[in-house]
């Protein structure tokens, strides 16, 4: 089963990509970059994201008011902040300290 894998929206996943990274940049002069991905997940989670952040933005527009996501890994903030960069009624920014930095959607000013 691939879910154990995986983890709880990928932080089992996230884990084992940075053991295996500081193991393969361990006393090297070279930095590599290993990205581990199960079962397609990445690109799952980048389309479930996207997907979110429309659906928010549209919320946000629609009542008039900023929403705050939950707590999210950098990476996961950057594809919110990039589906909803073109986005003429809506910015992003983040907000809190890792682990707990959140994106809050708003409307422009």
């Amino acid at each position: 089963d691939t879910g154990y894998l995986i983890g709880y929206r990928g932080n089992v996943l996230n884990s084992l990509q940075n053991v295996i990274n500081n193991v393969a940049n361990n006393d090297t002069a070279e930095r590599v970059r290993v990205l581990l991905n199960i079962g397609g997940y990445k690109e799952k989670r980048e389309k479930d994201l996207q997907d979110l952040a429309e659906k928010i933005a549209g919320t946000v527009i629609r009542r008039k008011k900023a929403i705050t996501l939950e707590p999210m890994t950098s990476y996961e903030r950057k594809i919110i902040h990039s589906k909803l960069q073109e986005n003429t009624k809506v910015e992003t920014h983040s907000i809190g300290e890792e682990p707990n930095r959140k994106v809050v959607i708003s409307l422009k000013k």
